[in-house]
């Protein structure tokens, strides 16, 4: 009976096993696309907050009309959690948690908020590819002090 006893234990340690197994096997199954939309909105909102970074305000006069659609880029980013699922909503989120106030931090030489937003952009590219969506996300152009 004792021997009886630790087969069972065995097997049934065996079969939970097995069972753990075929769970992970099966979370590894083709991507969901869920978050189609919300990766795709986010390619769009973080290239057009790049592309205003990249150009800059062109003059003085344009400063306010500048700075006001790089919010409203930043606004549009802020909102793609809300739309998105799983990794995708996780990565989104602390994409844009990561953001400064101020942005213009993100062109500062050396600046680790703009390496968070390639270090995150990037973070947010892979959940979208490991969800279904391939999106292109333009490069930040980040300064570094020359030593």
């Amino acid at each position: 009976m004792h021997r009886k006893a630790r087969f069972t234990v065995f097997a049934a340690g065996a079969v939970a096993a097995l069972g753990l197994v075929s769970g992970c096997s099966s979370s590894d199954e083709a991507a969901t696309g869920q978050s189609t939309d919300a990766c795709n909105t986010f390619a769009a909102d973080h290239n057009a907050f790049v592309g205003l970074v990249t150009a800059g305000p062109g003059s003085a006069a344009n400063i306010e009309k500048w700075t006001a659609d790089k919010q409203a880029a930043v606004d549009s980013l802020k909102s793609v959690p809300g739309t998105a699922s799983s990794d995708v909503a996780s990565a989104s989120t602390t994409f844009v948690e990561a953001l400064p106030a101020d942005t213009l931090e993100l062109s500062e030489p050396d600046s680790a908020s703009g390496k968070a937003f390639v270090d995150n952009g990037a973070a947010v590219k892979s959940a979208c590819e490991a969800d279904g969506t391939s999106i292109t996300l333009d490069a930040l152009p980040l300064q570094t002090f020359n030593n």
